[in-house]
């Protein structure tokens, strides 16, 4: 995400779900809309805030995310790791 580059998606499953926000997207396909989308408009910039923590096939992360327009985003990304890609990815973003 950091430099823009849309291959991210080669990190999921051909069947893998994103959820977040209320929102619910199967498939690589789909999940591709939903980073294109976010990328060509928000520029996002993601930093870690901590350590990643990893147990069994599940690996979560609380990450910053920077927008060119100052704000700043703080969330948690929950990630289900089947083979090597990713087959679940669900975020929550913290409210101030």
């Amino acid at each position: 995400m950091r430099a823009r580059d849309l291959s991210v998606v080669e990190l999921f499953h051909e069947d893998a779900s994103l959820f977040g926000l209320g929102e619910q997207r199967r498939g690589r396909a789909a999940i591709l809309d939903f980073y294109t989308d976010v990328i060509n408009r928000a520029g996002p910039l993601p930093r870690q805030a901590g350590p990643l923590l990893a147990g069994g096939s599940r690996i979560a992360a609380e990450i910053y995310i920077d927008l060119p327009s100052g704000v700043t985003i703080h969330a948690v990304d929950l990630f289900q790791v089947e083979g090597g890609l990713i087959r679940s990815l669900t975020y929550f973003i913290a409210s101030d």
